[in-house]
C-alpha cells in the first residue's frame, strides 16, 4: 500500500475513534445531568458500550429455588414453587445484564456453588400455598461479613417492597432460611441472601400476573447493594473461619 494511502487510512481511523469517544462522552454527560447515571452505573454502562475484556464489572449469582432438585411447595391446582422461581430468576438475570452486571442463574444444588466468589448471591424462593401475604429476606446466621450481608438484606427489603407494594411478613424467617445450605458452600467473602418473594396462596396475583414487578424488585435490591456497598472480594483459606449456616435444607 502506498505511503500516502496508508496515512489517509490512519487519519480516517483516528477521526472515527475521536468521534465515537465524543459521542460516548456526550451520552454519559446527558445521563448524569438527568440523574439516570451514578458513578458506579457509569462504569457499568461503559462496560456495556465498549464490551472490553478486563473491565471491572460486578458479578452476581442467582439461585432459582428448588430448580433441578424438587418442586418446592405445590398447590392443589398443580402450581409449583419451582415454576415461579425459575421464571423470576431468568427475568431478574436479564434486568441485571441490561445494567452491565455479569449474572449467572444456578440450580438449587449447583456444583458451581462450591467456593463461589461473587459480589452477591441471592436465592429466590416462594412461600407456601396458605392464604397469607408478604415477603421475607434473610442472610446467614453465622458469617464473616455480617455488615455486608445485612446491607444486602436491607437493600432487597427496601427495593422489593417499593417495586411490588408487598409488605414484609415480619418475624417469620425460619431456621431453614438462616441456615440455607448455599451460605456454607460459597466463599466466606460472598455476600448472600435468600428472599421468599411472597406466598403462593395470598400473593398469587402478583407472582403470576405481574412477575416483571417481582423481578424488578429483586434486581433493584441487588443494584442498590452493588452501588452503595460493593466490596472487593478477597479469597481466604482460613480454616478457623466460622461456617456460614448449618442446615442442608433447600429452603
Amino acid at each position: 500500500m502506498p505511503l500516502d494511502r496508508l496515512e489517509r487510512l490512519q487519519t480516517w481511523l483516528l477521526r472515527g475513534l475521536l468521534i465515537t469517544l465524543g459521542l460516548l462522552v456526550l451520552v454519559i454527560a446527558v445521563g448524569v445531568q438527568q440523574g439516570r447515571l451514578t458513578g458506579p452505573r457509569v462504569s457499568r454502562k461503559l462496560g456495556q458500550l465498549l464490551a472490553l475484556p478486563g473491565l471491572d464489572r460486578p458479578r452476581v449469582a442467582l439461585i432459582a429455588g428448588h430448580s433441578g432438585f424438587d418442586t418446592g411447595a405445590m398447590c392443589d391446582d398443580g402450581l409449583m414453587e419451582v415454576m415461579i422461581t425459575e421464571d423470576l430468576a431468568a427475568r431478574t438475570a436479564e434486568l441485571l445484564r441490561e445494567e452491565g452486571v455479569r449474572t449467572s442463574v444456578l440450580k438449587e444444588y449447583d456444583p458451581e456453588l462450591e467456593g463461589l466468589l461473587v459480589d452477591a448471591l441471592v436465592s429466590i424462593h416462594v412461600d407456601s400455598c396458605i392464604p397469607l401475604s408478604g415477603f421475607k429476606v434473610a442472610s446467614a446466621e453465622e458469617t464473616r461479613i455480617p455488615e455486608r450481608d445485612a446491607q444486602l438484606v436491607a437493600c432487597l427489603t427496601d427495593r422489593y417492597a417499593k417495586a411490588t407494594g408487598l409488605g414484609l411478613h415480619p418475624n417469620t424467617e425460619t431456621s431453614d432460611m438462616f441456615g440455607y445450605h448455599a451460605f456454607q458452600r460459597v466463599a466466606d467473602e460472598t455476600p448472600g441472601a435468600i428472599i421468599e418473594v411472597g406466598f403462593l396462596g395470598g400473593d398469587r396475583e402478583l407472582l403470576q400476573g405481574r412477575p416483571e414487578q417481582v423481578a424488578e424488585g429483586i434486581a433493584q435490591g441487588i443494584l442498590c447493594f452493588l452501588e452503595e456497598a460493593r466490596p472487593t472480594p478477597t479469597p481466604t483459606n482460613n480454616p478457623e473461619s466460622p461456617v456460614r449456616g448449618g442446615l442442608q435444607s433447600p429452603r
